[in-house]
């Protein structure tokens, strides 16, 4: 007997997934509790060190900028290596997000009345606080720079004028209301913490159109509309997506084979991303089919980062560097404008504007960069637990004894008993 044409597709299209899950698993047993622990204490710190490489932006002597893809006609070695590592990076705000919507929507369904106002405070105290009191100590540093030195360089590194700026401009510089704050990367902690607010809808879309949602949203970040809102909807996607395999207990482990090709094929991308300006010309703004392919990509780059960072996170130097997690919102939150005076610092000891010095500062400042910021979080741990808990949001360090930091740190969540790797 035969089954209808329109029957065989409907059923091919519904085995497609379960086929693409087991090529993913492969031959990988599920992740336990401290391997799933351990691969999101790693990628919390990896990432983060990631985002640093990011926030380097474009090269003093270039002006060119790394979003577009290298520079052909000036320092195109340099201009790519940097365009490279930026585009590779641009995975680590989506798959951060994806855990921290895995990690907030973990209680029963049945407790979610109870759970969903719990978190929400419980967020409020670990993101959005630190994100007022760090920028309130930005604003304070840099108002104490432009009264000293008006025409500091590191003024203009900053999208932010004092002695034009108005009211509503101070407000956003430390709240981040409808425009990011003068920390350029609290934009992530900002629609972070809007998603968590708005978690109640996205929690009846997980239990009543868990695929509308997605379709909704990833449309969304696609065309790159904020839905009045965000300043980015691939937070909000990407945290209902972690949401969703939570809700569906969708086993995380990502296989040794489907691993390396994921890898080779995102590599193939961003390297292709990277090199478009070689054969693609435009005036002004980017192409939107482009950028919607730059967007796009980040879905193989989630795949290939988690599938890489749990296996390195099962080595006996990924658990040591996945113990370090608990510094990440500290370097996180530290790092700008802090990358950005190193750079014009460092600058001035580049010998002769070549590739090969371009490259040897943008990776020595990162390097110092990312030292400070290590350095000072872990002094601040040790000797100071009070301050180091308001300014890491209650996120404790591995062993930590501080009441100090424990006690704040009750109020993250945590993926599963007796881990520090709460909420990026």
């Amino acid at each position: 007997m035969s089954i209808p044409l329109d029957t065989s597709v409907s059923m091919a299209w519904k085995a497609a997934p379960v086929r693409l899950l087991r090529w993913l698993r492969g031959d990988d047993r599920p992740l336990s509790d401290l391997q799933v622990s351990h691969a999101i204490g790693l990628a919390r710190i990896a990432l983060i060190v990631g985002l640093v490489f990011l926030h380097y932006h474009a090269y003093p002597n270039s002006t060119a900028t790394p979003f577009d893809g290298l520079d052909p006609a000036h320092h195109p070695v340099a201009t790519f290596v940097n365009s490279f590592v930026l585009f590779f990076f641009f995975s680590a705000v989506p798959l951060l997000s994806m855990i921290s919507g895995w990690l907030f929507f973990s209680f029963p369904a049945q407790q979610a009345s109870q759970a969903l106002p719990r978190r929400i405070r419980g967020r409020f105290r670990s993101l959005y606080v630190p994100l007022v009191f760090w920028n309130a100590v930005f604003m304070a540093l840099l108002w104490t720079l432009y009264r000293l030195s008006p025409g500091s360089e590191l003024l203009g590194e900053l999208d932010f004028r004092f002695g034009q700026a108005s009211i509503l401009d101070y407000a956003n510089a430390v709240f981040g209301i409808t425009h990011r704050p003068v920390g350029f990367q609290f934009w992530f902690v900002r629609d972070l913490f809007v998603s968590i607010l708005v978690s109640p809808l996205l929690w009846w879309s997980l239990r009543r159109s868990p695929y509308v949602g997605v379709a909704v949203l990833g449309a969304a970040w696609l065309v790159g509309s904020g839905l009045l809102i965000f300043f980015r909807t691939d937070v909000v996607f990407f945290f209902y997506l972690g949401g969703f395999l939570r809700m569906r207990q969708v086993r995380l482990e990502i296989g040794p084979g489907a691993t390396l090709v994921l890898l080779g094929l995102y590599l193939a991308l961003v390297t292709l991303r990277a090199l478009a300006p070689l054969w693609i010309e435009w005036e002004g703004s980017r192409p939107e089919w482009l950028t919607g392919a730059t967007r796009a990509m980040r879905l193989v780059g989630v795949l290939a980062c988690w599938g890489l960072i749990q296996h390195v996170a099962s080595t006996r130097a990924g658990m040591a560097l996945a113990r370090q997690g608990g510094l990440a919102f500290f370097l996180f939150a530290l790092h700008f404008p802090l990358i950005a005076q190193i750079k014009l610092l460092l600058w001035r000891w580049v010998p002769a504007e070549t590739d090969v010095w371009m490259v040897a500062h943008y990776a020595s400042s990162v390097v110092l960069t990312v030292a400070i910021g290590m350095l000072a979080g872990s002094l601040l741990a040790r000797h100071a637990p009070g301050a180091f808990a308001l300014m890491n949001g209650g996120r404790a360090l591995e062993g930590s004894s501080s009441r100090a930091v424990t006690a704040s740190a009750a109020s993250t969540d945590r993926p599963h008993q007796g881990t520090g790797a709460g909420s990026p």
